[in-house]
């Protein structure tokens, strides 16, 4: 019988000293909850043992009414199961949700399971950043042909990644996906067998006929620069390029796609 007016008393400091730590006399720093919580169980546990000890829980209608309360709390968890998966069901059906495995390596899957636009946003965001030459061409360096690949590369991506969009929801997300790939496929259309058939014969031959003197330079001995401007509709070509990248570099492009920062910045790739 002592113990329990020991307990009952603990079980009293503790409350004293929760309500106390939790009363706002003056302004005062936010610390962790970890007292709180340890203060919480210690009370939970000090009314647990006295209610036992004092058998209170061996009383019929304090049976029943743990019974009742007991089932309750079961049907109301499987009440906020149900919804759950309902909900979840409902956000994939309607494209609000989606799982996705983003990445597969030794160390494990990473698992993306978030609404549809944003993972729309992160993935193609993160690889139309990635490739430089959409956003900015540097005609003494970068290689046309290499160029071509990653247009292609960013209109299947974009395309492919689409359907995560709703055109209703979504609206001016899924306007501007489609903008770029109409301007990707208007280029690619416009340039990409021409220009590719050209540069297959120039590296085979190993030989291009520089278009001011006419003659045969030597592909392997000579700058891509050089190569490239002799393709006779570079002209046209490089213009083409250029509204290119004005029209990725704009800034709408690069708020709605949460482009802060490019892969590229910095270093010295395509």
């Amino acid at each position: 019988m002592l113990s329990i007016y020991i307990c009952s008393a603990i079980l009293g400091i503790s409350i004293l000293i929760l309500v106390l730590r939790n009363i706002k006399i003056q302004p005062r720093e936010t610390s962790k909850p970890v007292w709180d919580i340890s203060l919480i169980l210690l009370a939970f546990f000090l009314l647990a043992y006295i209610l036992t000890a004092l058998k209170i829980f061996n009383r019929i209608i304090v049976k029943d009414y743990i019974i009742a309360v007991k089932d309750m709390l079961q049907i109301l968890f499987l009440f906020i199961v149900i919804m759950l998966v309902f909900y979840i069901l409902i956000g994939f059906l309607g494209k609000r949700y989606t799982l996705r495995v983003d990445k597969f390596n030794i160390g494990g899957i990473n698992i993306l399971f978030d609404k549809s636009s944003e993972i729309y946003i992160k993935t193609v965001g993160t690889f139309v950043s990635s490739k430089r030459s959409l956003f900015d061409f540097e005609e003494k360096r970068d290689n046309i042909y290499e160029v071509l690949n990653a247009y292609y590369e960013a209109y299947n991506f974009i395309r492919s990644n689409l359907e995560l969009l709703d055109p209703k929801e979504n609206q001016d997300l899924y306007k501007i996906s489609c903008e770029i790939l109409r301007k990707l496929n208007h280029f690619l259309t416009k340039h990409q067998n021409d220009y590719r058939r050209w540069y297959d014969r120039v590296i085979s031959n190993d030989t291009v006929t520089d278009t001011a003197t006419k003659k045969s330079i030597t592909v392997h001995e000579t700058t891509i620069e050089d190569v490239q401007k002799n393709y006779y509709r570079y002209a046209e070509l490089l213009n083409d390029i250029n509204d290119i990248n004005k029209y990725m570099s704009k800034k709408e492009i690069k708020n709605i796609f949460r482009i802060n920062f490019f892969d590229w910045e910095g270093k010295e790739h395509a």
